[in-house]
Parts: structure tokens; C-alpha cells; sequence
């Protein structure tokens, strides 16, 4: 264990939120951390703005496949 400064009105909101929660304070600031990494990774993913060639692959994956469903399609029908 060891202590940490903070000013009385934080210690007293962590104090309040934790019991509220019914948990320990350490367990509540885990709790707010590991929410913190995963705002951070989302808010970094959807900063990626994805390259011009991936886009290109997936637009020719998207009609191939469409072309792909379309043959299933006609074969299957033309087999009734």
C-alpha cells in the first residue's frame, strides 16, 4: 500500500463513488483506468483513417463476393 496526494474534494468523490459501488477505491481507480485505455484505443482507431489500396481491396472482395452470391443464385434456380 502506499498514499497518494490528492485534493480532499478528489479523495472524498473516490471515497463516495467507490462505496456507492461497493467496492475498495483501488478497485474503483483500476476500474476508471482500464475504461480510460479502451476510450484511448477506440478514440485512436477511429482517428486511422484507412489507405486508398485497402479501400481498393475491399470495394474488389465486396464484388466478388456479390458476384459470387449472384452465380449461387441463378445456379439454385435453375436447378428447381
Amino acid at each position: 500500500m502506499v498514499t497518494i496526494k490528492v485534493p480532499r474534494g478528489v479523495r472524498d468523490k473516490v471515497r463516495d463513488a467507490a462505496q456507492a459501488a461497493h467496492v475498495t477505491q483501488g478497485q474503483l481507480i483500476e476500474e476508471l483506468l482500464r475504461e480510460r485505455r479502451k476510450a484511448e484505443f477506440w478514440a485512436t482507431l477511429e482517428s486511422e483513417i484507412p489507405d486508398k489500396e485497402y479501400l481498393d481491396e475491399l470495394d474488389e472482395a465486396d464484388r466478388a463476393f456479390a458476384a459470387d452470391a449472384e452465380a449461387a443464385i441463378t445456379d439454385y434456380e435453375a436447378s428447381e
